[in-house]
């Protein structure tokens, strides 16, 4: 016989972006919609509330609100999934599952809980923890983003030190794109998405990925190439941000697919084909100077 859900973890999505022309469904988040988000998935990780299936509605606030507070949670955020009307299809959609987390609009989110006879006032990223018992759906608890700490514990959801960001934006990877050709290899560099500095495609890891799988997907996104990785890391490299050390990984790709420009994520980006001695010379950190050397 189905079950409904022992428990539901009912997020209302952020803060969406100010003075947003576009359609509804495809307001963003804004920065302060963004940090919600982590901060109530940093107390879901802190108090072990892993969901066993996370499902959102439609609009690109919610996705997003899911995946950066699953994944500030210490979890991947690869297996959301999307349901045109939350409203009608949650109860099948949620049946066997012992812990579920709902992400969708606060007005839809109040919505459904009234469904279960729970009313409560909320705002843009609240969470919303239900119990069902015998005697039906409870409140266990309202957690409210703002009496949460702006900090974020570090390196796990238990860990000592506070952090500004959560704890993941530490860990990042980088790719060194290159090519062979009968004048020596020849690096693929990037504008910075300032356009202010070259780079070579790098950044955070995200739970859920390897560091060179990470690595492949910000080349994709960042250098529109795609490639063979190497399995080895050439090397790792600190730097600091978001007031603490940030550890990088890098890694070799051999480019074999360059993107055209309607499939390039980042196509506003400027990208050029130098030799090594050049790339090393042009980037921005210099830090990846002896990883090129290694090619």
């Amino acid at each position: 016989m189905r079950k409904m859900a022992t428990e539901l973890l009912l997020l209302c999505a952020g803060a969406g972006a100010k003075n947003w022309d576009g359609a509804e469904p495809d307001r963003p988040l804004r920065t302060k919609g963004k940090r919600q988000a982590q901060k109530i998935g940093a107390w879901m990780g802190q108090h072990g509330l892993l969901p066993g299936k996370t499902l959102t509605s439609t609009d690109e606030r919610a996705m997003a609100t899911a995946q950066k507070a699953l994944k500030a949670g210490g979890w991947s955020a690869q297996g959301v999934v999307q349901s045109p009307d939350l409203t009608k299809g949650v109860m099948p959609a949620i049946a066997d599952e012992d812990r579920v987390l709902l992400v969708a609009s606060k007005n839809t989110v109040a919505d459904l809980i009234s469904a279960l006879g729970v009313h409560e006032s909320l705002s843009p990223g609240v969470l919303v923890h239900l119990e069902k018992t015998h005697a039906g759906t409870e409140i266990c608890k309202v957690i409210d983003p703002q009496d949460l700490p702006d900090l974020f514990p570090y390196p796990g959801p238990d860990g000592p030190e506070l952090r500004e960001r959560p704890a993941y934006y530490y860990t990042q990877s980088a790719v060194i794109p290159f090519r062979r050709t009968p004048e020596g290899k020849e690096i693929l560099i990037t504008g910075s998405s300032s356009g202010r500095h070259w780079v070579v495609p790098k950044g955070i890891v995200d739970p859920g990925l390897s560091p060179a799988e990470s690595a492949k997907v910000e080349a994709r996104e960042e250098a529109g190439v795609e490639g063979a990785v190497s399995d080895q890391p050439l090397g790792t490299f600190t730097y600091e941000k978001w007031g603490a050390v940030c550890r990088v990984e890098v890694f070799a790709m051999e480019v074999t697919r360059i993107l055209p420009a309607d499939a390039w994520e980042e196509s506003h980006r400027q990208r050029t084909w130098v030799q090594a001695e050049t790339a090393a010379a042009m980037l921005y950190q210099k830090a990846f100077g002896p990883f090129i050397a290694q090619l």
